[in-house]
């Protein structure tokens, strides 16, 4: 039997938008209870999916048809605003800076080892930030006990196979 590994497909964010996060992590510190395990700047993104536990031999399978199906969409413009937390504010386990222009994803900004009431609501969130995702990532996950480790496997392209004139085609 092979090896199995965790990955998750994302965005990975630009160095503006870490800036955004890192402003937002500042505002949630002080409405946060102690103990908030912070996700580390090179370790943020915009998750898109979560594959799970998949079989180290199907990497490549998986990154051929990952590929084959961006290949068809246009980068997308994407802006961060707004907070939100998992399960909900009441009893949040995972707080998440929110995409407010673009792709619903949200970026997850840290976990709570016990569920806490976080006032989210009352919070202005950071100056949003614009810029257009060109690639999605496939990541491996490799957890730890200071947390997960985000490993990057492969870059897929974004609109690599489209033709950009057909976005101005008159429709028939």
């Amino acid at each position: 039997m092979s090896d199995r590994l965790r990955a998750f497909l994302a965005v990975q964010l630009p160095e503006a938008a870490r800036a955004c996060t890192g402003q937002a992590i500042e505002i949630l510190r002080g409405v946060t209870p102690g103990g908030v395990r912070w996700t580390a700047p090179e370790s943020q993104h915009l998750t898109l999916k979560f594959l799970g536990e998949i079989p180290e031999d199907r990497v490549d399978a998986l990154v051929e048809r990952a590929n084959a199906k961006l290949a068809g969409l246009a980068p997308v413009e994407l802006a961060l605003g707004g907070f939100g937390a998992f399960p909900s504010a009441r009893e949040a386990r995972v707080l998440w800076l929110g995409v407010s222009r673009g792709a619903g994803a949200l970026a997850k900004l840290a976990r709570l080892r016990e569920p806490a009431r976080v006032e989210i609501e009352r919070l202005a969130a950071p100056e949003s930030v614009a810029w257009t995702a060109t690639e999605v990532v496939l990541y491996e996950s490799r957890l730890a006990p200071d947390g997960a480790r985000h490993v990057p496997l492969a870059h897929l392209a974004l609109g690599a196979g489209r033709d950009p004139s057909e976005e101005f085609a008159p429709e028939s």
